[in-house]
């Protein structure tokens, strides 16, 4: 399965193009510390050694032959500090810490634990990056909440193509953070993730047959607010994916695929409605439409996926849903994301704790 990412503007959540099978990792650790003077979150998982995929892999990758699948180690950390996040950045480091190319990671996907995802039962999945993911910055006066002690985490997949294996590299995630005074003066917005094919706890994937093909999915929202901006995820041969209206047919927003001439996916725009957001009404019908084209002769087996990520900003915080940890699809979502073991943590230099996690939180 593969998640998504957001766009130049959010921290959000998301599904990203396909690769080969990752391989189960030597144990790792993970340490988060804290710069107070350039406001900074530095969360860092490893040593990882990431064997090499064989030229087969590769060449079964690129014509579409195979999806992704990854074992799940959820690297788990505690929100350290009393303010909201604003950007973001991932990084990948040799063992003696220099930066290697980030087209590395197949994706690195980030939960929080304590919040809910606006339509499904599961915890919020706060961001995500794929290769071709920029660094990540809030526009404006738009804001991620997060409160000091907020229980987060996230999963790493590799895609190593190099021909050489990598041994001890650290994957770095930096989060630039605002005072919680200060934030008072800021617009809260949540990621949210709309997919044409979400089943939690399992893939998101679906079968990709020859042709045109279209896949769609109807939801109904629990809370008003408005769209602020988007983005979306397809696999190749993608042509576009579209937020619709269900009551009226009308189409809020499309995103038309960028291909190559072999209808491999270069790019998924976003957009950005700073000055008209796409205005969402609770209780109303809306769906999400995936369109394909596969030039292959046989079906791809779950070789699609489709998804909308965005940054929406709710008229109330308090009618955003709550978690029901006894709720049978919630609790298929946390068994799906083991915990990795070791963590520490220090702020601005002095180490705090050490604390071993070998389950989901409670």
């Amino acid at each position: 399965m593969r998640p998504s990412v957001p766009l130049a503007l959010v921290f959000s959540v998301v599904a990203l193009a396909g690769g080969p099978r990752a391989t189960a990792l030597c144990a790792q650790s993970i340490s988060t510390r804290v710069d107070s003077s350039r406001r900074e979150v530095i969360i860092e998982a490893g040593p990882f050694d990431v064997p090499a995929m064989n030229p087969e892999m590769v060449k079964e990758m690129e014509h579409g032959l195979m999806h992704h699948e990854e074992e799940r180690r959820v690297f788990r950390f505690d929100w350290p500090v009393d303010g909201p996040g604003r950007a973001y950045k991932v990084e990948v480091r040799d063992s003696a810490g220099h930066l290697l190319p980030r087209s590395l990671l197949h994706h690195v996907i980030a939960i929080n634990f304590d919040r809910r995802e606006f339509i499904y039962q599961q915890a919020e999945r706060l961001f995500g990056i794929g290769r071709e993911t920029p660094d990540i910055s809030l526009p404006g006066t738009l804001i991620v909440p997060l409160r000091r002690g907020e229980r987060l985490g996230f999963y790493v997949a590799w895609h190593n193509d190099t021909g050489l294996d990598l041994q001890g590299a650290s994957v770095r995630i930096v989060i630039a953070w605002i005072p919680g005074d200060a934030a008072k003066s800021y617009t809260a917005v949540l990621p949210v993730y709309f997919d044409a094919d979400n089943e939690v706890g399992a893939t998101n994937t679906f079968d990709l047959p020859p042709g045109k093909s279209s896949k769609s999915f109807e939801f109904t929202t629990p809370a008003s607010g408005y769209l602020i901006g988007v983005t979306g995820h397809l696999h190749d041969y993608g042509k576009s994916v579209r937020l619709e209206d269900a009551e009226t047919g009308k189409v809020m927003v499309e995103l038309a695929a960028k291909r190559d001439s072999a209808g491999r996916i270069l790019e998924i725009p976003r957009k950005v409605f700073l000055l008209r957001p796409l205005r969402m009404r609770e209780g109303h019908r809306y769906r999400i439409v995936a369109e394909y084209e596969s030039p292959l002769r046989d079906t791809i087996v779950d070789g699609a996926m489709a998804n909308i990520l965005g940054v929406f900003a709710p008229d109330s915080p308090s009618r955003w849903p709550t978690i029901d940890p006894g709720d049978p699809t919630f609790m298929k979502d946390i068994a799906s994301l083991p915990l990795a073991t070791s963590l520490a943590a220090a702020v601005d230099g002095k180490a705090l704790e050490f604390v071993t996690y070998n389950r989901v939180p409670e």
